[in-house]
């Protein structure tokens, strides 16, 4: 009898996690995993951090390196193998290595090709614009970052944010242009306004509320007109405008096509094809508070949903619990973290939404170190449900914001949230935990 072959495409989070998880249960069986760049299982997150020199190990950011997968635990990767095509009909994928064509069979394929740096279409093969994706891209990137002094970066995300610390470290000088009024998606005007304060005390320009219209290249420089008619000189741009997956090759092949072009997947991590699954970055998922299909590529989620996705094409029948968006970031000395839905946006979605702003401290107020920390915790009046929250402090967040995602999780009610048995010790909160007296006066705000 043969052994069941199984291909994943894709080795990074997603497709490394679902390989490992098809090993497991399946030992006896042929996994192959098939990756167009020439490294699997390694930290995207971390490369912002060894730009500005806190992570010093180029290769402490390769979780496992690839001999680890081959000897250890029997999983065939072949780098630099860019697979071109899935035959559905007769259960083939079309690669390409080493300049060669080849074919392979699988009998269940799992389908984890990540996503790609989104770069606005002006300026599409304009020269010194960089994006920072993968591990790929990190040495190319650091290379032109040492020849240059003046930096832009567009858009005002997370990963922006990250570079924008990164760079300043090095010494560059920085400038962040933003098409909306604020920076951070989903977050409070209060909150968002505190975390551009934080930014422009660290010297980084901030150009909000416009565009790039225009680059020329000039003398080795790049001159920018904006949308707002201010024009500037620059050495390097840096589009971190987002990411669109990956999913040409499963649109070519009649796979069903999702939110934002992902593929579309149930909670099994099916997708329309029963002998294909599909995960990460590529996949589309669902808010567990609306219930819709949605498109959040976080790492979280993309190793969750690659185990899931291995897990149940050996067999199994795990389910993927939805996502709730949670987000932690480090914004120079500030902390921010993000979950579940905020005010606007849960209105939109037709709850009757009610939320509070307070600011306590991360620690006892007399114990040395204590800073401000202000949340803000959105709920629903009619079912009192807690539907997200943000926070924001020098310490503390991510603890906190965690605290408010298992809320979300479990479904609790604001009511539920007095009841917690939060810890204290001085030099770690306050008496009254900040997530307790938030929910206790938004609480108040419900009756």
């Amino acid at each position: 009898m043969e052994k069941e072959r199984f291909i994943v495409i894709g080795g990074d989070a997603a497709g490394m996690s679902a390989a490992s998880r098809i090993r497991k249960r399946r030992p006896e069986s042929e996994v192959v995993v098939y990756e167009a760049g020439q490294y699997v299982s390694y930290s995207a997150c971390g490369m912002p951090f060894h730009i500005g020199g806190v992570v010093k190990d180029f290769n402490s950011l390769v979780h496992y390196p690839v001999e680890k997968f081959r000897k250890e635990r029997n999983i065939e990767v072949k780098l630099g193998a860019s697979v071109t095509a899935i035959d559905r009909k007769s259960r083939e994928i079309t690669f390409i290595s080493n300049g060669a064509s080849g074919k392979d069979h699988y009998d269940r394929l799992v389908i984890a090709t990540g996503a790609s740096a989104k770069v606005p279409e002006n300026l599409l093969g304009v020269p010194h614009v960089y994006t920072l994706r993968t591990l790929n891209d990190l040495q190319g990137f650091e290379s032109a970052l040492d020849r240059v002094n003046d930096v832009t970066i567009v858009g005002a995300g997370y990963i922006g944010l990250e570079l924008a610390e990164s760079m300043r470290s090095r010494g560059k000088t920085v400038r962040i242009i933003q098409h909306s009024d604020r920076i951070l998606r989903g977050f409070d005007k209060q909150l968002s306004s505190a975390i551009m304060d934080e930014v422009l005390a660290n010297n980084v320009q901030i150009l909000m509320s416009t565009e790039i219209t225009q680059v020329v290249e000039s003398g080795g420089s790049l001159k920018i007109t904006l949308g707002n008619g201010q024009s500037l000189s620059t050495d390097m741009i840096v589009a971190a405008t987002g990411v669109r997956p990956n999913s040409d090759m499963a649109r070519n092949a009649g796979l069903e096509i999702g939110v934002s072009g992902t593929i579309s997947v149930n909670e099994y991590m099916e997708t329309s094809d029963p002998m294909i699954f599909a995960a990460g970055d590529v996949a589309s998922s669902f808010n567990m508070i609306t219930g819709k299909e949605v498109y959040m590529p976080l790492a979280t989620g993309s190793n969750k949903s690659g185990r899931i996705a291995g897990e149940n094409a050996a067999g199994g029948r795990s389910r993927f619990a939805g996502i709730a968006g949670t987000e932690v970031v480090k914004v120079f000395s500030l902390e921010v973290g993000k979950t579940g839905l905020d005010y606007d946006t849960a209105l939109s979605e037709g709850f009757d939404a009610v939320s509070s702003i307070i600011t306590s401290t991360s620690r006892s107020s007399y114990y040395p170190g204590s800073s401000p920390l202000t949340i803000k915790m959105t709920a629903d009046r009619k079912s009192r449900r807690v539907l997200g929250a943000e926070i924001i402090g020098h310490e503390g967040v991510a603890k906190r914001i965690d605290v408010v995602a298992t809320a979300i999780y479990s479904k609790l009610t604001v009511d539920d949230m007095l009841g917690v048995d939060y810890s204290y010790s001085p030099p770690f909160a306050p008496t009254w935990e900040p997530i307790l007296v938030a929910a206790d006066v938004l609480s108040g705000k419900l009756e």
